[in-house]
């Protein structure tokens, strides 16, 4: 047998697997498509099987292409009948492929091109091998990155509440009177639910003021000041006409329906993930600011922590590291964050960073002295530096499990 190599690129979508294998002077040798089920699966293994026939190795690629790739590859990888080639795994950043594909000049875009495009990635290597992921870590993922979509849609609705509530009710959301604490709490949405501007104004304020204790559970101070501030909103507020009203009034009473469903579907979430989080041998709680929630999102993101040689690697992974921009006696003061890493993972760290740094002494003497030497965005270049110092820190308690201390972990 040849001692050789085959490049197997795979571009992957809902429909079809094009496949495309080549040699490593870019000859070449054969394509395929499979269709994307286990039927499919099982052509394109016995493919791989008769195609790679002469040669020694296997090396098969795919783009990271939304969800496509993903149960084609965890299936691919636990193929016996492959095992003989021992294949090489590649899950490619489609950044990377795109840059490369610039370097001809005139290359057209459809998947038989694409495949063969993967394929040459590999072929002229300089691209990491893929590891399957850690089940455990991955069932963890899926909970912890369904929660992110969660939270991002809350905010949405939110603010799209907010601009049907200016319509109808003016400034009820940013008054300074005494007033409800939280615009979207229960007591605040039973009262947008009932009433208008008009049937509000209607309304005696001893009425509402007890209609308020009562929606409020008796929790609220003062209702009488509130029921005046609410009567005060509803005569400031602008009189549209009645049909647009009405329907910007059933609009927002749908986005509030909608929050408090997603709010529900969060709740239950946050407990599913701080119950499967307590199967992990873990420190990052004793972080002041980190609960289970944010470091379940670090730990499924960051997975078995030995994968990184060093904090600089798990930082890179994250996309928390900056661009240098020099020539000749410049030096730039303002270098682009990278953002080419796990954006799940940046983003925790950032959230957390945002939440230590508030709770955490040495990491709010820290944040206050980068938001001092800041000639621009002080807030944000603080606040990513943070995270960065914040880096280290996982980096730290993980590799040793112990459990955080400033002294030790922040010497600095």
């Amino acid at each position: 047998m040849v001692e050789t190599v085959l490049y197997v690129g795979i571009d992957t979508s809902l429909g079809n697997h094009v496949v495309c294998a080549m040699e490593v002077d870019g000859r070449i040798v054969a394509r395929t498509t499979v269709p994307n089920h286990r039927e499919g699966g099982e052509q394109l293994v016995a493919w791989l099987q008769s195609q790679a026939a002469p040669y020694a190795r296997l090396a098969v690629g795919v783009e990271a292409t939304s969800v496509y790739h993903a149960p084609l590859m965890e299936w691919l990888v636990q193929e016996p009948r492959l095992q003989p080639w021992q294949p090489t795994w590649y899950v490619l950043n489609p950044k990377v492929v795109a840059k490369f594909g610039e370097t001809e000049v005139d290359r057209g875009k459809t998947d038989r091109a694409d495949a063969q495009l993967i394929a040459d990635v590999l072929r002229f290597g300089r691209v990491v091998p893929w590891t399957p992921p850690d089940p455990r870590y991955a069932a963890l993922q899926v909970l912890t990155r369904h929660r992110r979509q969660v939270s991002r849609l809350i905010t949405q609705e939110k603010n799209r509440a907010l601009a049907q509530l200016f319509c109808v009710w003016g400034q009820y959301a940013h008054t300074k009177e005494p007033f409800f604490s939280d615009v979207f709490g229960l007591a605040s949405q039973a009262v947008l639910a009932r009433y208008t501007p008009d049937t509000l104004a209607q309304t005696p304020l001893a009425d509402l003021a007890a209609e308020i204790a009562a929606v409020g559970r008796n929790r609220l101070k003062a209702p009488e000041d509130i029921a005046q501030t609410l009567h005060r909103l509803a005569q400031r507020a602008f009189r549209l006409h009645p049909e647009e009203r009405d329907a910007r009034r059933q609009s927002l009473v749908l986005h509030l329906d909608t929050i408090r469903a997603l709010e529900r579907q969060q709740r239950e979430l946050d407990t599913v993930i701080a119950r499967d989080f307590q199967a992990f041998r873990q420190t990052l709680t004793t972080i002041p600011g980190i609960g289970p929630v944010y470091g379940a999102g670090l730990l499924a993101e960051i997975g078995p922590v030995e994968r990184f040689t060093s904090e600089n690697a798990l930082a890179k992974y994250a996309g928390l590291t900056w661009r240098p921009h020099q020539s000749g006696d410049f030096d730039a003061d303002i270098r682009p964050l990278t953002r080419s890493g796990n954006v799940y993972l940046r983003h925790d760290f950032v959230e957390a960073a945002e939440r230590v740094r508030v709770r955490d002494p040495h990491f709010k003497a820290f944040y206050a002295k980068k938001y001092r030497e800041a000639r621009h965005h002080a807030h944000k270049r603080a606040l990513v530096l943070t995270a960065r110092k914040l880096v280290g820190v996982v980096y730290g308690m993980l590799t040793r499990g112990q459990i955080y201390d400033a002294r030790k972990l922040m010497p600095h």
